[in-house]
């Protein structure tokens, strides 16, 4: 006949179980933080290679964004790619000659993709309303339609007032003070205003290995929500905003990642940047043609 446990065996088992669960889950949690940034690192390394392919064809790099009067505005850098990253459907059923929130495309600016997904992020991933999407200047989209989220943005080169006051003053001349000096910059349709072109990888003159094409954000009102706080990032103090401003979020690099933001550059590699990183290099980064010497070991 078998003796069964006795209270104390019971308690010295489950004592054991208990440590064996402690000592394996910190290693789970970090194979799939691991994984989750290989993930994140593969959607920057996808999103390079279509920007590339996009170059191959058009000679350029796309524009971030269009803005000004008129149809066809809105657009972002992401949806010009979407036939590289394997959305020809999405590409074919959406109409650039009307603004990306009239209801036309309402369908088409709502459905997810993984690819602009940071697997890391905890923040909601629900679409936003086009009443909560913002400008610049303050304003608000008009219409119904939702935004699905974009987690990465486009290196313009740029920081505004209250945004990235520090880069405007320290880089770049007039007329492009502190403004259009990345790669990837919003094209405006109406005459009158200061005319940018897109930009070619032959106007990388700092090497593509030294200038940064895409980053990573905390947040972002969507992957066709173009320019400001959606399809570009401000340059500010650091590549990783530490706060928790939801706005800021939006505008500036960040990560939830342990090793800082990840960022796709010019030449098509993908790297990670601390948070620590020489303000300096982190502004030489950021720009095309700014003749700044950076040292292979420098980021």
């Amino acid at each position: 006949m078998r003796r069964a446990f006795t209270l104390i065996e019971l308690l010295v088992v489950i004592a054991i179980i208990g440590v064996l669960v402690g000592l394996l889950l910190p290693a789970v949690q970090s194979a799939r933080a691991s994984a989750r940034l290989a993930q994140c690192r593969n959607n920057l390394k996808q999103m390079g290679i279509a920007l590339h392919a996009y170059h191959t064809t058009r000679g350029v790099l796309p524009m971030s964004a269009v803005v000004g009067n008129g149809n066809g505005q809105g657009q972002s850098c992401f949806a010009l790619i979407l036939r590289d990253i394997e959305q020809q459907p999405l590409y074919n059923a959406y109409n650039f000659s009307i603004e990306n929130s009239a209801p036309a495309n309402s369908t088409v600016v709502g459905v997810r993709i993984d690819t602009f997904i940071c697997p890391q992020n905890p923040l909601p991933s629900d679409p936003l309303a086009a009443s909560q999407v913002s400008r610049a200047d303050g304003t608000t989209y008009t219409g119904s339609s939702l935004f699905a989220r974009n987690h990465y943005a486009a290196n313009w080169g740029g920081g505004r007032t209250n945004w990235g006051t520090d880069f405007y003053n320290t880089k770049g001349t007039a007329p492009n003070k502190g403004e259009f000096l990345g790669v990837m910059m919003t094209i405006r349709s109406q005459v009158g205003q200061r005319v940018n072109r897109c930009v070619r990888l032959e106007d990388v003159r700092d090497g593509t290995t030294n200038t940064i094409l895409l980053g990573e954000k905390k947040d972002g009102q969507g992957w066709n929500v173009g320019g400001w706080a959606g399809s570009e990032f401000d340059v500010g103090e650091s590549p990783d905003y530490a706060g928790i401003d939801p706005t800021a979020r939006r505008v500036y690099t960040g990560s939830f990642h342990p090793g800082g933001p990840t960022f796709a550059f010019c030449d098509g590699s993908v790297k990670n940047l601390k948070p620590t990183i020489d303000r300096k290099i982190w502004y030489a980064l950021v720009t095309r043609d700014g003749k700044e010497p950076i040292s292979s070991d420098a980021f």
